[in-house]
């Protein structure tokens, strides 16, 4: 009970720290996540320095924290599902060839820029930054940091900016949640290599394919019409049922050892679309305010599962290194594939500059390298810090795009009869 109480105080102070830390980002013309993100990465490291571990403790005890981390991956999970309903390609969008040019180019390039990083961090065999990691693990990681694009910023990115339901804000979202798998299966495999054992890696391939497969039977039952109109007569009441299966998805796939994000975005795509006006729309924009409300408590236990590790071998060259890399390989490789998969110009930038917001997703990639001994605190730290800046340059550039070639407007897309599946009915 004690536990319970102390959640909820600290629930309530991180809604509030929350809203200040939005609050300062749109000061300094920031979308309002890029607080809570700084929000999330510092918390723990401030309280620390300021006050001692025994305080940071205090406050969130063990106990507490363990609620905290539940109610943040069910807001993910809720926010994650309204995304996935709302972000899934319209007619005559993109065909499959399309979509395999974008995922290339936001995917490709990206490992190729965190293969060559781990290069530099092998050749320079500085020990505290290297590491004591088999080179097939460090390579793995790093690979899979620079090509991650965060689904949960990028969704408050998009939200922020009205541009969650253009053209190239479902399309963004669709590639990176199919990034963000591959991502976990490149990690699974950094993790398999430090600690040799492959059965990981069979078993990170099953709870993908599985969860891909039940999306069809949940699809069938909630496109029949007697379900349809039980969502329309008690909105409220399949609201409640379709955020707990959301809820339930993503903390099976968590525990399970993937990420919550899968999970919530299938729940979210098996949902019949209805126009974006019908009872299904209007149950999933329920569900996806709640989540938005609870999202930056995500935010904050990810922060708190970073622990305050030194930052012994940090180094400047690398961290510079590593945000040349990161910047090319998502901007300029977003945009290749964008351009290969028929967008214009203008669309085509904004997609790689959307590419380019990894945000916590990579830094729970980065955690989970650091609890395996593959990462060095001071090499977490640069890409840590490469994460926060690349995801803050997303704003900024974006404007620098529209001022350049204007706000997305419809479709840039030529008609087209081979589709990406979308079923309108």
């Amino acid at each position: 009970m004690v536990a319970v109480l102390q959640a909820a105080a600290a629930l309530a102070g991180v809604l509030v720290m929350a809203r200040c830390a939005a609050g300062a980002a749109r000061l300094v013309r920031q979308p309002p996540v890029i607080g809570e993100i700084a929000l999330g990465l510092v918390l723990v490291p401030v309280l620390t320095a300021v006050a001692g571990p025994r305080v940071t403790t205090g406050l969130l005890p063990p106990d507490a924290t363990g609620y905290l981390h539940t109610i943040g991956v069910s807001g993910l999970a809720l926010y994650l599902a309204g995304a996935g309903h709302t972000v899934r390609p319209r007619r005559s969008e993109v065909t499959p060839r399309s979509y395999a040019w974008l995922l290339t180019g936001s995917l490709a390039p990206g490992l190729v820029a965190g293969v060559f990083l781990a290069a530099w961090v092998l050749w320079r065999d500085l020990p505290l930054e290297r590491g004591a990691a088999p080179p097939a693990a460090l390579v793995l990681l790093l690979a899979a940091a620079f090509a991650v694009t965060a689904v949960p910023v990028l969704v408050r990115i998009l939200t922020d900016r009205g541009l969650l339901e253009s053209t190239e804000g479902r399309l963004s979202v669709l590639t990176a949640v199919s990034i963000d798998a591959l991502t976990w299966l490149i990690l699974t495999g950094a993790l398999v290599a430090a600690a040799g054992d492959g059965g990981w890696l069979g078993h990170a391939v099953a709870v993908i394919v599985g969860g891909a497969l039940a999306v069809v039977p949940l699809r069938l039952v909630l496109r029949r019409k007697a379900v349809s109109a039980l969502c329309a007569r008690w909105p409220a009441a399949a609201g409640a049922v379709l955020g707990a299966v959301a809820v339930a998805a993503a903390l099976a796939t968590e525990r399970a050892g993937l990420t919550a994000i899968y999970g919530a975005v299938l729940v979210g795509l098996a949902v019949p679309w209805d126009g974006g006006e019908g009872p299904w729309a209007r149950s999933v924009r329920a569900v996806a305010r709640i989540g938005r409300l609870l999202v930056p408590v995500f935010f904050v236990t990810t922060g708190l599962a970073l622990g305050t590790k030194g930052p012994s071998g940090f180094s400047w060259a690398t961290l510079a290194l590593a945000l040349l890399l990161a910047f090319v390989a998502k901007v300029a490789g977003g945009w290749a594939g964008a351009r290969a998969a028929g967008l214009p110009t203008g669309p085509a930038l904004r997609i790689g500059v959307l590419m380019n917001t990894r945000g916590l997703t990579e830094i729970a990639v980065l955690q989970a390298g650091v609890s395996a001994a593959i990462l060095t605190p001071g090499l977490f730290l640069v890409l840590a810090l490469m994460a926060l800046i690349t995801t803050a340059a997303t704003g900024p550039l974006l404007s620098l795009v529209e001022s350049r070639y204007g706000r997305s407007a419809g479709s840039p897309f030529p008609e087209s009869e081979e589709l990406l599946s979308h079923d309108d009915a």
